[in-house]
């Protein structure tokens, strides 16, 4: 855990009784360190737990997918520890993924993106179903060409991850920081459950999306439907053409 150095001006100053008794303290300071890390990990796990929490209080709680990704962006970045982070949602139509939600920008540098599938680095995230870092942004001249203002944001480091639910990408989670850090195999194990929150949360609004959007079709079918009637009536019934 570390070292405890001392120093004498004295000659045979630390004899073995000295010495003992240092060592006895050193284990008391050891012993301080470890409880002092076990405390802080114990209370990084408990806010993370409380973070998916309420996030899954969002999803279940709230129709609005908007409303609830800016709860877990939020969390996000509280948790992780980033600068910035953005959603990017996924359009089978058109085979693109465009901006959706941001959080931690300075400037309009990504609210236009607009990625074909497998394009740029989010769109390799996609492709791939992958988790893709980028080090040091300020290495590659070859990302984020599309965006003029992206270089007064001033971002180090970048992670993107697709948002996966249902065996489909529904979208690719962005995280920005503006300085370099190291990042544990924890932190990343936590950024994969977060994304699966996202996952589902875009799953179920687009499962909500296509409920309503059937649900008219069905009503306008309906209405189709009785007017054919109608019209069959009138056709039969000059007398109450019209009428019916």
């Amino acid at each position: 855990l570390g070292a405890l150095a001392l120093y004498s001006d004295r000659v045979n100053f630390f004899d073995d009784e000295r010495l003992a008794t240092l060592q006895a303290f050193a284990h008391q300071a050891a012993a301080a360190l470890e409880n002092a890390h076990l405390f802080e990990d114990a209370q990084r796990r408990l806010e993370r737990v409380q973070a998916l929490r309420r996030i899954d209080m969002a999803i279940t709680s709230s129709l609005d997918l908007r409303l609830t990704l800016e709860v877990a962006l939020d969390e996000i970045m509280e948790q992780l520890g980033v600068d910035a982070a953005c959603v990017l949602l996924h359009d089978p139509r058109t085979s693109t993924l465009d901006y959706f939600l941001g959080r931690g920008f300075r400037t309009p540098a990504l609210q236009y993106t607009h990625l074909m599938w497998g394009k740029g680095l989010a769109g390799r995230a996609a492709q791939e179903r992958r988790l893709i870092h980028i080090p040091d942004l300020t290495a590659r001249d070859d990302v984020f060409l599309n965006s003029p203002d992206f270089a007064a944001e001033g971002f180090v480091t970048y992670y993107a991850v697709p948002l996966i639910a249902e065996g489909q990408v529904k979208g690719v989670l962005e995280l920005f920081q503006r300085r370099a850090v190291e990042r544990d195999d924890e932190w990343r194990e936590f950024l994969d459950v977060l994304a699966g929150q996202l996952g589902i949360a875009i799953h179920n609004a687009t499962l909500l999306a296509n409920l309503q959007h059937t649900t008219q079709a069905l009503l306008r079918a309906y209405d189709a439907t009785i007017e054919g009637w109608s019209y069959a009536l009138d056709l039969r019934d000059k007398e109450t053409e019209g009428h019916t």
